[in-house]
């Protein structure tokens, strides 16, 4: 029989149906319950239909049997029901009151397509008519859906349901990118419950419902959010299980790494001194647009080229950057925190002829001097700055000058004879690949066994912390994450030595640049 006549016989007969179970059963909440037991049987046994003609002698073949299975379970169990006029609460004794409370538990707990049936059904009184049509499924599916749903909810009453710790100690994840493209992981993952669910998924694969008791959270506040993270590939599917798709790097293993790499970050700073010292007139030499600036920015400026590089090294077996949900190809990994060491970020952006500007931003106890939040998302200031740093002449809009009016507030801009002067070095193309070359053929000779075998320590330490199905990002990411103790940790020493100087000169930038196209 096919589907469609099926759905025709079922919906012509279903009536017929519910009034049998009504003379067979002591109450309406049990023929509906009855009916759907039925109405189940026969759309799974429909196949069994050798001529059609004789579809009614099966479906009271079927209705006597599905009666008998089900007279017999009702001796045997003793439930409580769901029906459609449960009391007040203040009516209730204190047993009815934890009935009611396990069945508040046990609808959190329901999926999406049977919760949204149940409540339409029972809640909101709705026909099963037109339930099928705000659900866009069949009649007979509604009824499947309310039979499994009271079915689930019976068996989930009856037992012992444990939170989970994230219910009562939620996990705060800080999300980190590293890849091309813009950083849209960051703000995707700013909600609280996307980052207890893929807390929850780590080292466990964990049903809908599981997810739901581990973190607290009841499932209509979960369910769009479990599937914006699966949409982005954060968290996959395996059958009804759901597991993190980004590696996140516990307290306890960020902890362990710095511990194990801990004797590498001298030697990097001891190595990047001896390289500022050496190298400082050279690099004055290029005579690029602020060579002229005091020692103390000049070191710091070859210092932030140089950080920025060793950001980029390569030093293991490192697996191309998969792709992200947004399509770009990028690393995404959380933390479970930001270490206190950690104080630096690092961003570049470009204005619209190609020119780009960089920053590196020192922010340790509010110390530091220029912020790329000053500058990102803000194309008109990035166009108008760069424009100043290639010495356009053309006069300025009041509009525009009011931008540059909040650089010169901001410590970008000084105002000298009428003019305006950029207080950041300017490069161009061929001087900065000098400045990157003098760097790069440092970090060869250098840093890279170094930085190779700290990248080496801290991949074997992740790995025992990584699920199985992530290993393939954990040279990857031990890499990405290498900032702190190859970059943080050994400039606080160089800090600490006065090699570097947070007592910056009051009209230049020392961690900002610019590079002409």
């Amino acid at each position: 029989m096919k589907e469609i006549e099926l759905h025709e016989r079922i919906g012509e007969v279903s009536r017929m149906i519910f009034s049998y179970c009504r003379a067979k059963t002591p109450t309406r909440e049990d023929a509906e319950d009855l009916s759907q037991d039925i109405i189940c049987e026969l759309i799974r046994s429909v196949e069994n239909i050798r001529d059609e003609k004789a579809f009614y002698a099966f479906m009271w073949g079927v209705a006597g049997n599905v009666y008998k299975q089900w007279y017999r379970k009702k001796l045997q169990n003793n439930t409580c029901e769901l029906t459609d006029d449960i009391p007040i609460e203040e009516d209730l004794t204190d047993d009815d009151r934890d009935d009611v409370y396990l069945l508040r538990r046990e609808l959190a707990l329901l999926s999406e397509k049977y919760r949204k049936a149940t409540i339409l059904y029972y809640v909101d009184g709705r026909s099963c008519s037109d339930i099928s049509s705000a659900l866009a499924i069949s009649e007979s599916m509604v009824k499947y859906l309310l039979f499994k749903s009271r079915k689930i909810l019976k068996e989930g009453m009856g037992m012992e349901r444990n939170l989970g710790e994230l219910s009562y100690n939620p996990k705060t994840l800080i999300p980190m990118y590293s890849g091309n493209g813009p950083n849209r992981f960051g703000a995707f993952m700013q909600s609280k419950v996307k980052q207890n669910i893929v807390s929850a998924c780590y080292n466990d694969e964990l049903t809908v419902q599981q997810i739901s008791l581990e973190t607290g959270i009841p499932l209509p506040y979960l369910d769009d959010e479990i599937k914006e993270l699966e949409n982005k590939q954060i968290i996959i599917k395996d059958g009804n299980h759901y597991k993190a798709n980004v590696i996140v790097i516990t307290s306890e293993c960020a902890d362990e790494i710095e511990r194990a790499v801990a004797k590498y970050h001298e030697q990097i700073a001891d190595k990047i001194e001896a390289f500022l010292g050496e190298t400082i007139v050279e690099y004055k030499s290029i005579r690029f647009a602020g060579s002229e600036f005091s020692e103390n920015t000049l070191r710091w400026q070859l210092a932030t080229v140089l950080f920025r590089m060793i950001c980029g090294i390569d030093c293991g077996d490192k697996v191309n950057a998969p792709k992200t949900g947004w399509g770009e190809s990028a690393y995404l990994w959380c933390l479970e925190k930001l270490n206190e060491k950690h104080i630096f970020s690092y961003c570049g952006v470009d204005d619209k002829h190609g020119n780009s500007l960089y920053f590196f931003d020192y922010w340790k106890g509010g110390k530091g001097k220029g912020d790329h939040h000053d500058f990102y998302g803000n194309d008109r200031y990035i166009n108008i700055f760069c424009d100043l740093c290639r010495g356009e002449k053309k006069p300025l809009s009041e509009y525009d000058l009011e931008a540059v009016a909040e650089m010169i507030k901001k410590g970008y801009v000084i105002k000298e004879d009428e003019a305006y002067k950029v207080t950041v070095p300017v490069y161009t193309s061929g001087q900065y690949e000098t400045v990157v070359d003098m760097v790069q053929a440092f970090i060869s000779n250098e840093l890279v066994s170094v930085i190779g075998a700290l990248d080496h320590s801290a991949a074997k330490i992740l790995s025992a912390h990584t699920p199985k199905h992530l290993q393939n990002q954990v040279d990857g990411i031990a890499s990405m994450d290498k900032f702190v103790n190859a970059v943080c940790i050994p400039a606080t020493i160089l800090m600490d030595r006065q090699a570097l100087s947070t007592a910056w000169h009051p009209l230049e930038m020392p961690t900002t640049y610019v590079v002409l196209k």
